[in-house]
């Protein structure tokens, strides 16, 4: 985990404002200057971000083994599973939709993942211009160990949750998600 976080903080005696570092690479440092924060949803957004930025991390260091990144491990993951549910055309433009990302973002996953081989771009069936998007070559064991990753990362993240706590958490993350949805239709 590479970097510092900096935050502003208001002393509301003094009415000065101070400034707090917070160093990613020491986890109990993270949690005591985030309770710092005064307010709630500052402090709720930078606890996801790091979150994030944390999960994406170690993903990144494990996936970097197979020269893969944790987009185009989702990419390809997402691909594979469509392809097994039912044998149907894959193209750019859903997987842009799915992980709302542009056209320019997508097509720079799918050039890096066509040229390290892992898939293919063919012409659709239905329209030869529409490219459907193919898993090239086994990926099986690659992807048993991407999930082998993951349920490692689960149980490290989860792992003091209870069956309530974890359906109220996906309850209210699903919630912020919802709302952060409405605002952008509202724009």
């Amino acid at each position: 985990m590479e970097g510092t976080i900096v935050l502003k903080r208001q002393n509301t005696d003094a009415g000065e404002e101070h400034f707090v570092c917070i160093d990613l690479d020491q986890p109990g440092f993270i949690r005591e200057n985030l309770e710092a924060v005064d307010d709630i949803h500052m402090r709720i957004g930078i606890t996801l971000g790091i979150i994030d930025k944390v999960m994406k991390t170690r993903f990144d260091r494990e996936l970097e083994r197979a020269g893969l990144t944790v987009s185009q491990m989702e990419v390809l993951i997402y691909i594979l599973k469509e392809q097994k549910k039912q044998d149907r055309e894959i193209t750019a433009r859903e997987l842009e939709q799915r992980f709302r990302v542009s056209n320019p973002t997508m097509s720079g996953i799918l050039r890096r993942l066509e040229k390290k081989g892992f898939i293919g771009r063919m012409p659709g069936s239905q329209d030869k211009r529409n490219k459907q998007i193919r898993i090239k070559e086994n990926i099986d064991e690659l992807y048993q160990l991407i999930q082998s990753r993951i349920n490692v990362e689960k149980e490290r993240l989860f792992r003091e949750f209870t069956r309530e706590e974890l359906a109220e958490l996906a309850r209210l993350s699903a919630k912020l998600l919802h709302n952060l949805e409405q605002d952008g239709k509202e724009e």
